[in-house]
């Protein structure tokens, strides 16, 4: 019996034939060696290594470095553009306002327009006056009612502080029985030829004899007599070009040889003449006349005033550099040369490499210079 069983798990062939259970068997024991997909596995995670994490820390520090300078470089272009827009904004302010405030000034024989050294305002009192500046003074209707108010500009300047202003006078007249102690008046005087009834052809003290230190000291909050304010920051230069009927700049006063002990650029109650159609004989169209008991007094205003100024915003002032003082250059007939002047001025700006001053200019016409 034996015999034939092992005869029945051979083939025909010879071959041992595999029983049923025995494929089965075989086929469980294949299907044990690979993974069921339904089979949960466990395999080994591989962590980050010590040297990868700080590579990878470095990597995005470094990400993080260059983002950050690119924002700040950004943010602090923005502030720069920021800055000087709003000195720029302030310089164009400030010249329309000048404009406006000059267009109807007027003068008789008891009031003066002057261009003058702004040095005349330091010893009325005033601090930290850019000596080589000028400083204008003029009265016009200008109040609510169209009283007359004294009204002027000069320049600030503090070197140690980098606070270059351009800073405005402005003088309401006595209100009632109220004496302003700054405004301009002349003496009493029962004598109608005494002296101090008649502005000087070679002075500004008319505006300035009575004005003191606190006039000029708009920093004090419990100073209620200030006069002064700032009508815009980063004002580093001032000119102030007067100019004739025919549209040429008239000579200072101080270079004529008719008023010699004048400081005066230009003044309404010196002894001159202006052409009002065709130059003199001597080819200009404002001569000077020496004092005299037939000379008179002009007593008129310019037919109109060019202003230009130079800014820079306050970042730029902040860095230190050293602003050099204003530069004045006057052509042969003893008038402002404004273009030669800036032109040396922008020079000196360079070769002390500030490269960002403006200049701006503007022409006012005034209604009573014709």
């Amino acid at each position: 019996m034996h015999i034939h069983a092992v005869a029945e798990a051979r083939g025909p062939s010879g071959a041992p034939r595999q029983t049923k259970a025995a494929i089965n068997r075989t086929h469980s024991i294949t299907l044990s060696r690979w993974p069921h997909p339904f089979r949960p596995q466990h395999r080994r995670r591989r962590a980050f290594t010590l040297i990868e994490l700080l590579a990878s820390v470095a990597l995005l520090t470094f990400i993080l470095l260059i983002l950050a300078g690119v924002t700040e470089s950004a943010s602090r272009a923005w502030r720069e553009g920021q800055s000087r827009t709003e000195t720029f904004q302030s310089a164009r302010t400030s010249l329309e306002i000048i404009a406006r405030e000059v267009t109807p000034a007027v003068v008789d024989t008891h009031m003066q327009f002057v261009v003058a050294p702004a040095s005349i305002l330091t010893q009325a009192g005033a601090k930290n006056v850019a000596p080589e500046t000028p400083a204008i003074l003029w009265m016009a209707p200008s109040g609510a009612d169209g009283t007359l108010n004294c009204l002027g500009y000069y320049l600030y300047r503090d070197d140690a502080r980098k606070f270059y202003r351009l800073k405005r006078i402005a003088i309401a007249p006595p209100a009632g029985a109220t004496l302003s102690p700054y405004f301009p008046q002349m003496e009493n005087s029962s004598n109608p030829r005494d002296p101090a009834l008649r502005t000087s052809p070679v002075d500004a003290q008319w505006f300035t004899r009575n004005w003191d230190a606190r006039a000029f000291d708009e920093e004090d909050p419990d100073n209620a007599q200030a006069v002064v304010s700032s009508a815009a920051d980063g004002v580093i230069a001032f000119w102030v070009q007067c100019v004739d009927v025919l549209g040429n700049p008239i000579p200072l006063v101080s270079k004529s040889t008719v008023h010699p002990t004048s400081e005066l650029q230009y003044n309404s109650a010196a002894y001159f003449e202006v052409a009002t159609s065709t130059p003199f004989d001597t080819g200009n169209s404002v001569q000077y006349l020496a004092a005299s008991p037939q000379a008179m007094k002009a007593n008129r205003v310019p037919a109109a005033l060019d202003f230009t100024i130079v800014t820079l915003d306050s970042r730029i002032l902040a860095r230190g550099f050293a602003v050099p003082t204003q530069v004045n250059i006057y052509d042969a007939r003893g008038a402002l040369d404004v273009d030669a002047s800036r032109a040396q001025y922008e020079t000196l700006l360079q070769q002390n490499r500030i490269y960002n001053a403006r200049t701006f200019s503007t022409r006012a016409k005034l209604v009573n210079g014709s």
